[in-house]
């Protein structure tokens, strides 16, 4: 009745902001909304086992990218359980849920993918700090430009990595 609802353009990014807006505003408080989120998309998805896969590995790779940032000093955090705190790594799975619905148009326009992912990465972070989600740890300058730099290269290599894992993981179960 639902499969696929959770692919379509505006329940998606709408979905993504509801994630977005929980983990930064209620951090560790918002966990069970969150994952519930997530889950409903995974649910409500036409391939659910895929997604999962998808959302799954691409997550890491952008959480890992922020662990580093964070065990260099760049970005601390307040509610930590590690090197930082679990609501990063559900709101990393909520980002990569939008690549293949919300984000697709990115997939063909790889020069734009790169602007976007400087443009919204950096405001994102920015956002995120103003609302004390997150400490950035370098003068104002400095982060934008290096969370655009940052974001410049993964968003298109998400992109990329979810469109390639569709085709291997279709091909190969």
């Amino acid at each position: 009745m639902f499969s696929g609802y959770s692919q379509n353009f505006w329940v998606n990014l709408l979905g993504f902001n509801l994630v977005w807006s929980l983990s930064i505003f209620l951090g560790n408080h918002a966990l069970l909304i969150v994952t519930g989120l997530l889950l409903m998309h995974m649910l409500f998805h036409k391939q659910p086992l895929l997604e999962f896969q998808i959302v799954l590995i691409t997550g890491l790779i952008g959480y890992c990218v922020d662990c580093i940032l964070t065990l260099v000093g760049f970005f601390r955090f307040d509610q930590v359980q590690g090197i930082t705190p679990i609501w990063l790594l559900l709101l990393w799975f909520g980002f990569c849920a939008t690549l293949r619905q919300s984000l697709a148009f990115f997939a063909s326009k790889r020069f734009i993918a790169i602007i976007a992912g400087a443009i919204g990465g950096s405001f994102a972070y920015m956002a995120a700090a103003h609302f004390d989600a997150v400490e950035l740890t370098q003068p104002l300058i400095v982060s934008a430009f290096s969370i655009a730099a940052i974001w410049a290269v993964l968003f298109p290599i998400l992109i990329w990595m979810s469109q390639s894992l569709e085709g291997y993981l279709c091909k190969n179960s």
